[in-house]
């Protein structure tokens, strides 16, 4: 309870509710929370300060993201679903020249797909509604050589791009798949 002159005002809960109660508007952090705890990680590096990355697994980089059909501020199907590949430097985290090389921080991609298309019925934390796609990031490098610094990717593309769509169940056995790929492609660099 936080006071005031003495006299209880509110609760953790008073402000959680107001500030965090419509799930729906953190698509992005629940994707990195379902993901994360497919994985077997507590707590991913990005939840507590800036990093270059969302989380570690397997002493790999992964980075996570997420669309849906459906958003809180437009109950209508979005007719586009898009995801961000933005190439960063990581000066800023590494303290490395600020003139570094654009690139992409990760080694692997999640992307995932919140599928419920009716909004009064949604719930964000639901994994049934979810679908993942699982790109290592040299692929994603391989489709944007003619434009390194592209920004973002439809879904559509990722659909391509990706071996297969994953269910919750499956993402962990889909994420460690693509590490092996990913790690084979390195090795022959």
């Amino acid at each position: 309870m936080f006071r005031f002159r003495g006299k209880d005002l509110f609760s953790v809960e008073d402000f959680w509710q107001y500030a965090y109660s419509q799930l729906d508007g953190m698509a992005e952090t629940i994707a990195e929370f379902l993901v994360a705890k497919a994985l077997g990680i507590e707590k991913a590096e990005n939840v507590n300060y800036w990093t270059a990355y969302d989380m570690a697994y397997r002493n790999k980089r992964i980075e996570v993201k997420a669309t849906s059909y459906v958003h809180p501020w437009n109950k209508e199907i979005s007719k586009i679903r898009t995801f961000s590949i933005a190439p960063t430097n990581n000066s800023y985290w590494e303290n490395q020249d600020a003139e570094q090389k654009l690139s992409r921080q990760s080694e692997v991609y999640v992307f995932c797909l919140n599928t419920n298309k009716d909004i009064d019925k949604r719930n964000a934390l639901a994994v049934d509604d979810w679908v993942f796609y699982v790109v290592p990031t040299f692929v994603i490098d391989g489709y944007c050589k003619e434009t390194p610094a592209q920004k973002k990717i439809s879904l559509n593309v990722v659909r391509r791009l990706a071996k297969e769509e994953v269910s919750y169940d499956r993402l962990r056995e889909a994420v460690d798949e693509t590490i092996v790929l990913s790690d084979s492609y390195n090795m022959g660099k």
